[in-house]
């Protein structure tokens, strides 16, 4: 993501003393895999696990204190891949920002039933025992490789980053992509390294709305606050 000045001044900090680096990928037209290998390859030597997510998404580990915790568990002594699946929050139908912690303004996960597939998105923790010829990105590998969900049980298959066995009962990533109206309109405006034309942004607007209910009000505050225009979606709320 593009850091702007005032998320630097948040982990400055952390930057000083060496826990952050920040890399600049700016006008760099590369895939994400690429920058996960290139992370893999610079970090594997350092540490025992590697962990690949974003900075909307939050580990869920119902019965441990930390994640150092549950990477020591006996249960992944044989595991090189981790995958936890994704569980999507809505917006919860929030205009716009309060300072309050996402659990607590965000409670409502987009409904099984409805988005299933939503589900079946994974993230990936990664052993560093693996071979940096076998690393693709952060989750596709090489098959013979063994991996395992958060419970230590061995995944029968996975296509890409979803899994065909998904689990979202104690060890889980919240992903909270929609958070605010007003917080997805700034989301939309900070310029991206990957695409700047338009249908990329429509689509970025119309996952918004696959995951959190579509009203008027909405697509007046996103039309107005990014130019973009979403007649496509006035025409699904005339339809409904």
């Amino acid at each position: 993501m593009i850091l702007m000045e005032k998320d630097l001044k948040v982990i400055n900090d952390y930057i000083s003393k060496g826990f952050v680096e920040i890399l600049d990928w700016r006008g760099r037209l590369l895939e994400i895999a690429s920058i996960m290998k290139d992370c893999y390859n610079r970090n594997y030597k350092k540490y025992n696990w590697l962990i690949f997510y974003e900075l909307d998404e939050f580990i869920h580990l119902s019965n441990y204190i930390n994640i150092k915790s549950f990477l020591k568990e006996p249960k992944f002594e044989k595991c090189k891949i981790i995958h936890l699946n994704l569980v999507c929050h809505t917006d919860s139908n929030n205009l716009y920002y309060e300072d309050k912690p996402l659990s607590e303004r965000f409670p409502e996960i987009v409904p099984i039933t409805k988005y299933e597939v939503k589900y079946l998105e994974i993230r990936s923790i990664v052993n560093s025992r693996i071979s940096k010829d076998m690393f693709r990105h952060a989750y596709l590998f090489n098959r013979n490789l063994r991996s395992c969900n958060g419970y230590g049980n061995k995944s029968k298959y996975f296509n890409d980053h979803f899994s065909s066995e998904p689990d979202y009962t104690k060890y889980y990533i919240d992903h909270y992509y929609c958070k605010s109206t007003e917080e997805f309109i700034n989301k939309l405006n900070k310029s991206d390294s990957f695409s700047t034309n338009t249908k990329y942004y429509l689509h970025k607007v119309e996952k918004y709305f696959n995951q959190s209910e579509l009203t008027k009000e909405k697509v007046d505050m996103i039309e107005k606050g990014t130019g973009l225009n979403l007649s496509n979606f006035r025409n699904q709320l005339l339809n409904k």
